[in-house]
């Protein structure tokens, strides 16, 4: 079973493939690996928190209450929409629908939402 440092570390790595994957053109990869990412990352929290895992709905349903908790509507609302963009890298990934872009664009925005909700996590158990 993967540890929560463990899902740490694979986040950080995915997302420096992603890029990798991106500049070399793949784009399927590129999508996949960030996607990968976040999901890497909020299972770390998950599992920090004892909420479960395991399957993809109970990662978004952990991805939105991690979120929605921060209680700031602001942030709330931008990364609402950040994890929306998210699992369209997902997508990405089977259906290949994005441009260059298009993915560019999304690993951007799963970039930043890794960083905030690592952000989100430290605010609460440092509170």
């Amino acid at each position: 079973m993967t540890t929560a440092r463990r899902h740490v570390e694979i986040s950080e790595e995915f997302l420096r493939h992603s890029q990798t994957e991106l500049a070399a053109g793949d784009l399927l990869q590129a999508s996949e690996k960030a996607w990968g990412a976040v999901a890497h990352c909020v299972n770390s929290i998950s599992k920090q928190r004892g909420w479960p895992v395991g399957s993809h709905r109970k990662l978004i349903d952990n991805a939105r209450r991690l979120i929605i908790s921060a209680g700031e509507s602001s942030e709330t609302d931008l990364l609402l929409l950040r994890l929306g963009a998210a699992q369209m890298l997902h997508k990405n990934f089977y259906e290949e629908l994005m441009s260059e872009d298009e993915v560019r664009e999304r690993i951007a925005n799963a970039t930043e939402l890794v960083a905030a909700l690592t952000r989100l996590a430290a605010r609460r158990t440092s509170a």
